[in-house]
């Protein structure tokens, strides 16, 4: 979080983390395509995600505007040192489980691979704002929620089923994360 009083700016910084084709992308085209906002994107030849992708938003917040960065990470084990770059300065995580039953242990994997990463760019677990969005619930192989909760969700983080590809569960599994973060300003600049 940095604070620019002279311009009445606070940024955020908010990354969807999770395993390979997830949905992470998915859900930053849909956000930014219901928000009307531009989206960044660094893909390769095949549109699966090289660096990362980048949107923004902005909420007023008082007489401050909360700016948010909204980034994704490449979830292949190949580029696991940009994640930690991405990852740098986070603020807030949406973390993108994939709900199909095969997915389960990667899901697994990847969660307690952000416990792992998050120390690694100065940040604690349980410090940083998280929601955790279950997509694809609308494949037929999709997990029951409460099994995804139960075996994924052990710190009772806030959740969202999700179909990023048909816009639902997006806009709810960020105001949720949003909410949480200016929460947490609000402790902070109140």
């Amino acid at each position: 979080m940095i604070v620019d009083v002279a311009k009445k700016v606070i940024r955020l910084k908010v990354v969807y983390y999770g395993p390979s084709m997830s949905g992470k992308t998915t859900n930053l085209e849909t956000f930014s395509a219901l928000k009307g906002l531009k989206l960044m994107k660094i893909d390769t030849k095949g549109d699966r995600t090289l660096v990362f992708d980048f949107s923004t938003k902005t909420v007023e917040v008082g007489d401050m505007t909360a700016s948010f960065a909204l980034y994704t990470v490449p979830g292949q084990e190949i580029y696991k040192d940009i994640r930690l770059t991405v990852l740098k300065g986070v603020d807030g995580v949406v973390f993108v489980a994939d709900a199909q039953e095969h997915r389960l242990s990667e899901n697994i994997e990847f969660f307690n691979l952000l416990k792992k990463d998050l120390p690694k760019v100065g940040k604690r677990y349980k410090e940083v704002p998280m929601v955790i969005q279950y997509n694809k619930m609308d494949m037929p192989n999709a997990l029951p929620f409460e099994m995804l909760e139960e075996e994924i969700n052990k710190d009772r983080l806030p959740s969202v089923c999700a179909s990023a590809i048909k816009g639902e569960g997006v806009l709810e599994t960020f105001n949720l994360l949003e909410g949480l973060l200016l929460s947490k300003l609000e402790r902070i600049i109140g």
